[in-house]
């Protein structure tokens, strides 16, 4: 077997172990997310948070009492402040995405990661700082190169239709002995998405990951504009 071919077997092992061994201690949420009723943002007239062309929040001044600031004219001071993810009543929003955790999930001590203990599911929900076609260059070859290793155990689809939000999505399936690994990588608002599940039970894990992202909607702000500097400009 070729060093190529070695090496890429062993950054598979490394990619999908870390999805079953869930990459670290199942420690309880510290920090990770605020609740609305932590923040004194600003709302329009439908109690929607209101959010500068940035994607940051506008929230009220305060002074050191916690109470808001006028002006002159009696008016709240209010000022914008980068957008901090919120989870309150099983809803988990970022700048770009809420999630609606389901049934039988929770969210767990890191940005974007949520277990179902009772199923033995993982699933993370990132953003890559690439352009699509690099990520599915990349992605294609590691799968064609997989491929001719495990054959059936591995599969790629491109033929997918889970609406306008997910555009372009791609899915790479790949098992082991520990279970399987399901990633989906699509586009929105200029965004690069990657939703990598996780399970030990290989026969649902396709179904239950597709109820991943039935549960998320997006927002038009894009994080990168290129793939070296991060922003938060609103995606045109």
């Amino acid at each position: 077997m070729s060093k190529k071919i070695i090496a890429v077997l062993l950054v598979a092992t490394v990619v999908f172990m870390c999805a079953f061994a869930a990459c670290g201690k199942n420690e309880e949420n510290d920090g990770v997310y605020v609740k609305n009723e932590e923040l004194n943002f600003v709302t329009d007239e439908s109690g929607n948070k209101v959010l500068d062309y940035d994607g940051r929040l506008i929230v009220y001044a305060t002074d050191k009492d916690g109470e808001k600031v006028t002006n002159s004219k009696g008016e709240y001071e209010t000022l914008a402040q980068e957008f901090q993810p919120i989870e309150d009543d099983g809803v988990v929003e970022d700048l770009g995405f809420m999630f609606e955790i389901p049934e039988g999930w929770k969210s767990t001590d890191t940005f974007g990661v949520f277990e179902n203990e009772k199923a033995k599911q993982r699933v993370e929900i990132s953003i890559i700082p690439q352009t699509y076609d690099d990520y599915y260059k990349s992605n294609k070859e590691f799968y064609e190169q997989l491929k001719k290793q495990v054959g059936d155990d591995t599969t790629w689809s491109e033929e997918l239709d889970f609406g306008k939000d997910f555009e372009n999505i791609c899915r790479f399936t790949a098992k082991t002995e520990e279970g399987i690994a399901v990633m989906y990588f699509f586009e929105n608002s200029t965004n690069l998405y990657k939703v990598l599940f996780s399970a030990e039970d290989a026969s649902t894990a396709v179904a239950d990951s597709e109820t991943i992202l039935e549960a998320m909607s997006f927002k038009p702000y894009a994080y990168y504009t290129d793939i070296t500097s991060k922003s938060t400009t609103q995606a045109k």
